[in-house]
């Protein structure tokens, strides 16, 4: 039975249904028209494909119901004759094309470190709504699951050949992997051309309530005008990409930053830092200071373990382990660990001699009302009592941000930061924190994103010690290693000065 859907589109959003690249960036502004393009494209790909498996991606589940399935021109008004008459159904987990056996499948990653939804069966149409709000390494893993088999690709209706597998990303220039996208997408390329990365057709598509004449253009300037940081409803707007919202740490750049883990040479200096939380988060991270000279890592690739001979520049700081104190369901929520355990907790995961510097925020030195035997009584007393000695890092945010940054950006071309992959919440919340409001050059020091990002501020904000190998001693165990002793001395020698340039 031949029914009608009402599937128009305005000449943008028809630019990019048209279009022959098969990894799109399409919006920028709000209103700009992102969110009905993409239904249309699916419903489109379905009814034409038969078993089509695609799925549409958002951050919180609800945003899917609420921006997808329901309204005026959601999947159940626009699909309503075909849901009339069987050949469709939607429910709170999709849309399934009965009459061919395509299914358009919803998907959230609220929680980013469950991995469920980015795995099953291969994906022949990705599309990420909003995809800012997701962090880059996790929109790396969908777009791994995009592909199609040769045998189905032969098979295509000729107007769709060459245009499976696609991958659709709609978004606004404000979220934490602002920066990923400004760099492969954005900045990459003049907007509108096409360039081949990693086995996709890359393309930047532009859209602005301009360009969507739905829109009430008054209405959504008023709107933006009600907006107390203007320069979020400049970005919003115009979807200025370079707008001072959003990433504060721009100089980040995941492959530029990462390095497979390994267990550092026996004789870099080693050191900790901590950011102290309960009901929120805490955080460890595990430092050492290269030497300049090449090393060794083992890691996995394509099921072998491979040895790696790597080299990052003398000075440089490489976060190796991470420990992230949260409710693995709700990571924005700390696991209230008593002091005692979490410093038993350090002890266990330090299997290397390290120089047993920990340096910490300011909150475990400060007089909390606790007293022991008539004595003020600390909370940087428990973790010396039970071996992790802390000792204050300098915790002024601008000059920390000012050296995280400046190490990011490195020299002569080469970072002077790293994180080895395993160190995944640094890794995803450093270049989501934002830029203070009132403080410009320091990030919000508020939020799910600053615990780690505070404790790779103290690891960047005191000068490093490069220990380099005794030329004169190459047999196995004999490099010279300084003891957490005699650093700690040194360090109570000099600790007015400590972390200072």
């Amino acid at each position: 039975m031949n029914v009608e859907l009402n599937l128009s589109l305005w000449p943008r959003q028809m630019q990019a249904f048209l279009s022959k690249a098969t990894e799109i960036l399409f919006g920028g502004a709000s209103e700009g028209g992102k969110s009905h393009f993409v239904r249309v494209l699916l419903i489109v790909l379905c009814l034409a494909i038969k078993g089509l498996q695609c799925v549409l991606i958002r951050k919180k589940a609800d945003d899917i119901i609420k921006n997808h399935v329901n309204g005026r021109t959601g999947f159940k008004s626009l699909l309503a004759p075909l849901i009339k008459n069987g050949a469709v159904k939607v429910t709170e987990d999709g849309v399934n094309f009965v009459c061919n056996g395509s299914i358009i499948a919803f998907q959230h990653c609220q929680d980013e470190r469950q991995f469920d939804s980015a795995q099953g069966v291969e994906k022949h149409v990705l599309v990420i709504d909003e995809a800012t709000q997701i962090s880059e390494w996790l929109i790396k893993v969908f777009r791994a699951w995009v592909r199609m088999p040769l045998e189905m690709a032969e098979t295509l209706p000729p107007e769709y050949r060459g245009k499976l597998p696609l991958i659709i990303y709609t978004a606004n220039p404000v979220g934490k992997s602002v920066g990923f996208f400004r760099r492969a997408f954005v900045k990459a390329r003049p907007p509108f051309s096409i360039e081949e990365v990693n086995g996709f057709l890359r393309q930047y598509i532009p859209s602005r309530a301009e360009d969507n004449l739905s829109v009430d253009l008054k209405a959504h300037k008023g709107r933006l005008a009600e907006l107390n940081d203007k320069a979020l409803a400049e970005a919003l707007d115009t979807g200025d990409w370079d707008s001072p919202i959003g990433d504060f740490f721009r100089q980040y750049d995941d492959d530029k930053h990462t390095l497979p883990d390994f267990i550092p040479p026996s004789h870099w200096f080693k050191y900790r830092t901590f950011d102290w939380g309960s009901s929120e988060p805490f955080c460890v991270h595990w430092w050492c200071v290269s030497d300049g000279e090449p090393f060794f890592a083992e890691r996995l690739k394509e099921g072998e373990l491979v040895r790696e001979r790597l080299w990052v520049p003398v000075g440089a700081l490489i976060c190796y382990r991470e420990w992230y104190g949260c409710d693995e369901e709700h990571p924005e929520k700390g696991i209230e660990m008593s002091n005692e355990r979490i410093a038993q907790g350090i002890k266990d995961r330090t299997t290397e001699v390290t120089s047993g510097i920990t340096l910490s925020d300011s909150l475990p030195f400060q007089e909390r009302g606790n007293s022991r035997d008539g004595n003020k009584y600390k909370m940087c007393d428990t973790f010396k009592e039970n071996g992790v000695p802390l000792i204050q890092a300098n915790t002024g945010r601008v000059f920390g941000c000012a050296e995280v940054k400046a190490r990011l950006e490195g020299k002569d071309g080469f970072p002077l930061l790293y994180f080895c992959i395993s160190c995944r919440y640094v890794r995803e919340y450093l270049p989501a924190v934002e830029r203070d409001p009132i403080e410009v050059n320091a990030y919000t020091p508020d939020g799910e994103a600053t615990h780690s990002s505070d404790s790779c501020r103290y690891a960047c904000a005191t000068r490093p010690i490069v220990k380099r190998l005794d030329k004169t001693l190459r047999k196995p165990g004999s490099e010279r290693i300084i003891t957490p002793a005699t650093i700690l001395t040194k360090l109570n020698s000099k600790r007015s000065n400590y972390g200072q340039r």
